[in-house]
């Protein structure tokens, strides 16, 4: 039995990692995230420096209004040693249902960089995804100087495409371009 990637808010662990819903307690630690310089020059300005308030209304919205009208599933991650501190978010959004796609995406705190943590998040991503969703294509994209999370995805399977796209407002910059990622089920 498949699941329908909208039906439920997806919680995903492993030994090392719980993928889940935000809360509104988690704002103080997605002010950390969001206002971080080293986390926003390789993404999209998403959540960027917003006040706590706007955090706020942006973790209800994604754990509720966005979520239930399919537009995207942004959740919290958390250490399973420390399963109540938002250490970053794991992102699976711009899904295509007839061509069976999505791109998932990922930002961690900074204190948490270089601890595998990425790693674990992308692979509970794809393996949710794909086995448990069946979706058969994944995408990411990565600015070319983010050498470590290109790193992560071929790591898990996925493949640098011969091409590159262009993106707004990333890091700042108006147009940047990014490399893109794939990972195929077949």
């Amino acid at each position: 039995m498949m699941t329908e990637l909208f039906g439920v808010f997806p919680y995903l662990e492993n030994e090392k990692i719980i993928i889940k819903k935000m809360e509104l307690n988690d704002v103080v630690a997605l002010s950390e995230i969001s206002k971080n310089e080293n986390v926003y020059k390789y993404i999209s300005p998403f959540l960027y420096k917003k006040s706590n308030k706007a955090l706020e209304n942006a973790i209800k919205n994604l754990g509720g209004r966005d979520f239930e009208k399919k537009k995207y599933i942004i959740a919290g991650v958390y250490l399973k040693d420390n399963p109540n501190r938002l250490v970053g978010l794991a992102e699976m959004f711009d899904y295509k249902k007839r061509e069976n796609k999505i791109t998932v995406g990922y930002r961690l705190n900074e204190d948490y960089w270089n601890k595998k943590i990425a790693t674990n998040v992308l692979k509970l991503m794809v393996e949710y995804l794909v086995n448990e969703v069946n979706i058969t294509t994944l995408h990411a994209f990565v600015m070319p100087e983010n050498l470590y999370s290109s790193k992560v995805l071929l790591n898990n399977g996925f493949v640098k495409e011969d091409f590159t796209v262009q993106e707004k407002n990333w890091g700042g910059q108006e147009i940047v371009t990014v490399d893109v990622y794939t990972y195929n089920k077949y």
